[in-house]
């Protein structure tokens, strides 16, 4: 702590006034001024074979999902096989598939939304 801070105080860091998280995150409900939505993102965390199916089903029913694979990162075998069983029903649905490496989530789309994938 310096003399100055001794003298005038620490500064407090700065909390927003807005909760951003809560307001990012609240659930927007369907009426007839903002009807529902024919397409969704979700994020869903993988960390067993229900959660597959679940990812599956959101797919078949046009919506975007962004897949957090960290809960199941330590066990790559049992990870492995539950990516291959998701890639391998999003390519027959003609959906596409995408790992965001540094992020540790995949990102699965239905058959009208196709992800560009560069090269390194």
């Amino acid at each position: 702590m310096g003399i100055l801070d001794k003298l005038f105080g620490k500064p407090e860091p700065y909390k927003p006034e807005v909760d951003l998280e809560k307001l990012v995150t609240e659930e927007m409900v369907g009426d007839a001024v903002h009807p529902p939505a024919k397409m969704y993102v979700k994020k869903i965390p993988l960390r067993n074979e229900g959660d597959a199916n679940l990812i599956i089903e959101e797919v078949k029913k046009g919506n975007i999902i962004f897949v957090d694979i960290e809960p199941l990162i330590k066990q790559q075998k049992r990870l492995k096989e539950i990516v291959l069983k998701i890639k391998g029903v999003v390519e027959n649905l003609d959906g596409d598939i995408v790992l965001v490496q540094d992020k540790n989530f995949l990102i699965v789309t239905p058959a009208q939304v196709k992800i560009v994938k560069s090269k390194k």
